[in-house]
């Protein structure tokens, strides 16, 4: 079953991250624009090798690695209009759910200056990045800059707008939105919006390992790139999920207080009519006590995480994935060495 974004709102367009805005430019569809990119890339990369031969001649692993930077940009490129899809469903849901429905969209303002200075932060890791490169000749040395500049800017401005979107739904969810507890079905793509954020740096970094050798794996740099992916991927997931559990604890606190009120006056009513009452009447008086204490139990025992089998699924996939990619890199690495 395809998954469909409801249609936006025109705030919506006016908030599009500075990917999206960019990719609109080019008036082609999303998907369409990441292969052209692929395949401009790869051709940019050819004609590199071409003029420098002997460049990457060294080790197997050097030209292998020269295609890191490529596959993120369309990695990052291509899983955009997925991430946009989720934020327009995930909106839709909080629309459904608050009682001023046109100021979900409105609340959220794209700042500008913090894409930028992220595109800025990104683009100066991926100058001290170059300075531990020992790739030969000019034209393989501009082409990996120039692709890790836009790879790193990218993947910062990524950050930024899933930390930022997770924050502001977050905020609506904790000051506005007023949950059902036994009605699961608008959490949802609250839930996944978060997940898919988490998931798309999972991949990455899944991608990433996919061009890094056993060197590479323990040096200084690798360090710190996977330590902050994985970082913000975890936060992200905890942050979005976190809010909608908080918010589910508050409704089940407020339903059980109405519940628990009912049930103690059933009961003292119950206490009241036992005495001289006839066993029909009495019987009347305590169905009320079961009701509640049946309804009580229920709302006691009603999940507040907004869980379901197949996000609980991708979820251990998600965490799995890299881990098992690490240990086969290192294993074969250290096979190699012996």
């Amino acid at each position: 079953m395809i998954e469909r974004s409801p249609p936006s709102p025109p705030s919506a367009y006016l908030n599009q991250s500075l990917v999206g805005r960019f990719i609109g430019l080019f008036g082609m569809p999303r998907r369409w624009f990441a292969a052209a990119v692929g395949v401009l890339l790869t051709m940019l990369l050819l004609l590199a090798i071409a003029a420098y031969g002997d460049a990457p001649a060294r080790s197997r692993w050097e030209l292998w690695r020269t295609g890191l930077e490529p596959a993120i940009i369309v990695y990052i490129l291509g899983i955009h209009p997925l991430l946009h899809r989720r934020w327009m469903l995930a909106m839709a849901s909080l629309r459904s759910l608050v009682d001023r429905p046109e100021l979900v969209p409105q609340a959220w303002c794209v700042n500008r200056r913090a894409e930028w200075t992220a595109v800025l932060v990104g683009s100066a890791f991926a100058v001290w990045d170059a300075y531990t490169w020992r790739l030969a000749g000019p034209g393989i040395f501009t082409y990996m800059l120039a692709t890790d500049v836009v790879m790193f800017s990218l993947m910062a401005v990524t950050i930024y707008d899933g930390l930022a979107r997770t924050r502001h739904l977050s905020r609506i969810v904790r000051r506005d939105v007023q949950f059902d507890l036994f009605d699961r079905r608008p959490l949802v793509p609250l839930a996944r919006w978060g997940q898919t954020v988490s998931l798309t740096f999972v991949g990455g970094i899944c991608l990433s390992l996919l061009f890094q050798s056993y060197g590479m794996l323990s040096s200084v740099n690798s360090i710190v790139i996977y330590s902050i992916l994985v970082v913000v991927s975890l936060t992200l997931f905890f942050t979005s999920i976190w809010s909608i559990h908080v918010a589910l604890l508050s409704a089940q606190e407020r339903e059980l207080a109405i519940v628990t009120g009912h049930r103690e006056r059933a009961r003292h009513a119950l206490k009241q009519g036992l005495v001289g009452a006839a066993p029909d009447a009495a019987a009347r008086l305590y169905d009320p006590v079961v009701v509640f204490g049946n309804y009580e139990r229920q709302v006691l025992e009603a999940s507040t995480w907004p869980f379901d089998p197949r996000v609980i699924r991708q979820l251990a996939a998600s965490v799995v994935a890299p881990i098992l990619i690490y240990v086969l890199k290192i294993a074969v690495g250290l096979s190699r060495v012996a």
